[in-house]
């Protein structure tokens, strides 16, 4: 039973955290009228090139790295 109350000790602290984070991000991005902060420009979709973009850019950064990380795994194993 110990641990069962343990795990969901941490559910109900990661929910409040959750909880908390989003309800200040969304103070931070509204104003008192609940109008957004961004401007308009921003608020806007640009479409599906951007989340091409936003999904390549995302591959490049992992893909590199995985390389950095396979690199150093060589090194380790060459002392």
């Amino acid at each position: 039973m110990g641990k069962l109350a343990g795990k969901v000790m941490w559910a109900v602290a990661g929910g409040a955290a959750s909880k908390m984070a989003r309800s200040y991000t969304r103070s931070a991005l509204h104003r008192d009228n609940g109008a957004p902060r961004l401007p308009r420009k921003a608020r806007r979709q640009e479409g599906i090139g951007m989340m091409l973009g936003w999904a390549v850019a995302t591959g490049v950064l992992l893909a590199i790295a995985d390389v950095l990380s396979e690199q150093g795994k060589d090194a380790a194993h060459a002392r």
